[in-house]
């Protein structure tokens, strides 16, 4: 279990890295497309407007010599006469892509490349004589784009990677503590359940040499002992399964009989008044032992707090079945009724543990219930009061001797 955690803690350090680098590389790029975008047109209006000045001083109309300053070489200028197709100046041969365009910034393809031509009219004493057409290729900014990409292409492959590295170190150290503790309390649990064996198996000694006296007592009593110490078993497995992964046995069980099984017990502990109302011979796929614990821890709720009255009822809903137990007592105000699963909770802080219990019967019930794979959840009853509700994986109908049945019955 701790490693699963500690493996979901690197993977999300590490998605968390590669997402912060992934938005930091799309506004990088962003950014620097932009920057070198502007700069290119600025390139071309400087050298442009430069034309232009020189014509409107008086210069010739035609196209400027070649220049020898490297950041000039790769622009390349042409001057149209104004009304004229033809370019000024003889023997110079211009692309047919570089054209005096209608628009002042042009974008064109040209052989898969991206071109840019900025057109400028030169004005004299307010007549335009020309039209001045500056352009070049913005192959060189859109390959260093590529190159910046591809670094933060492979940055973050190796960002997530270290990432990776880094916070499965971190999530051992951070998760060592817990699964220390973790441990320890399995390991109390463990010990604890694996002490009631010895006291246990003398009481049954003892209840089974008093049963020669009053055999249908101690029919019942011995039935209890074997509860108590499956009981017991299962504690110690639920323990090994928190510690090493050991899962309960799971089969068909009668849930009808289990539900009438609890309300005895809960009659005969806690005094309550349950009504069972559910259909004969509807199996669910769960541990008997277990899934009685849980409806006992949740009687016994009843008993402390439900008033002692209460409906016990189950059907079949879909591929599931649904137990309720429906009590119509005060119940949890809905703003602590999500704690009421936390260990050690209870709705009046200042109740006794005499009377208010420990607070360990829900949370207990509903551990159980989800070892089983099933679902527990608590609402409150219309009217008043609170509804704890159980689903399990159903089992189709139920034929047949439950093979973990106690070996007392309800009477």
């Amino acid at each position: 279990m701790f490693r699963s955690l500690r493996l979901r803690l690197a993977v999300a350090f590490a998605v968390v890295s590669l997402v912060i680098m992934g938005v930091v590389g799309v506004l990088v790029l962003v950014l620097l497309s932009r920057s070198l975008d502007h700069r290119a047109t600025d390139q071309l209006i400087a050298e442009a407007s430069g034309q232009v000045e020189r014509i409107e001083e008086g210069g010739p109309l035609e196209p400027p010599a070649d220049l020898d300053h490297p950041s000039a070489s790769a622009i390349q200028v042409a001057v149209y006469p104004a009304g004229s197709n033809r370019p000024a100046g003889e023997g110079k041969e211009n692309p047919s892509w570089l054209k005096a365009y209608p628009d002042r910034v042009t974008d064109l393809s040209v052989a898969g490349e991206h071109v840019r031509v900025v057109t400028l009219p030169a004005t004299v004493d307010g007549t335009q004589v020309a039209q001045v057409a500056a352009g070049r290729s913005l192959q060189p900014e859109a390959g260093f784009i590529a190159r910046v990409r591809s670094l933060f292409l492979w940055g973050s492959v190796l960002v997530f990677c270290a990432s990776l590295a880094g916070g499965w170190w971190w999530a051992g150290r951070a998760v060592e503590p817990v699964r220390r503790s973790y441990e320890a309390q399995a390991g109390f649990a463990a010990d604890a359940s694996h002490e009631l064996r010895t006291p246990l198996a003398f009481i049954r000694a003892g209840v089974e040499t008093m049963s020669e006296r009053d055999p249908v007592l101690g029919r019942e009593v011995i039935g209890e002992v074997d509860y108590l110490t499956g009981l017991t078993q299962r504690l110690l497995q639920l323990a090994r399964a928190e510690r090493d992964g050991f899962a309960l046995e799971r089969g068909p069980v009668d849930v009808g009989a289990a539900c009438r099984e609890a309300a005895r017990r809960s009659a005969a502990a806690s005094g309550t008044s349950l009504s069972l109302d559910g259909p004969d011979a509807v199996g669910v796929v769960a541990d008997r032992v277990a899934l009685e614990a849980a409806l006992d821890a949740i009687l016994e709720n009843v008993g402390r707090h439900g008033g002692g009255v209460a409906e016990l009822c189950w059907e079949r809903a879909g591929d599931r079945v649904v137990v309720r137990v429906i009590d119509h007592g005060p119940g949890i105000p809905s703003d602590l009724r999500n704690r009421a699963f936390d260990r050690f909770f209870r709705v009046d802080p200042s109740r006794a543990r005499e009377t208010g219990g420990a607070g360990l019967g829900l949370p207990l019930a509903r551990s159980l219930v989800e070892a089983q794979g099933g679902r527990m959840n608590l609402d409150p009853t219309p009217g008043g009061g609170l509804t704890a509700q159980i689903s399990l994986p159903g089992a189709g109908a139920f034929d047949g001797e439950d093979p973990g049945q106690p070996t007392f019955r309800a009477k």
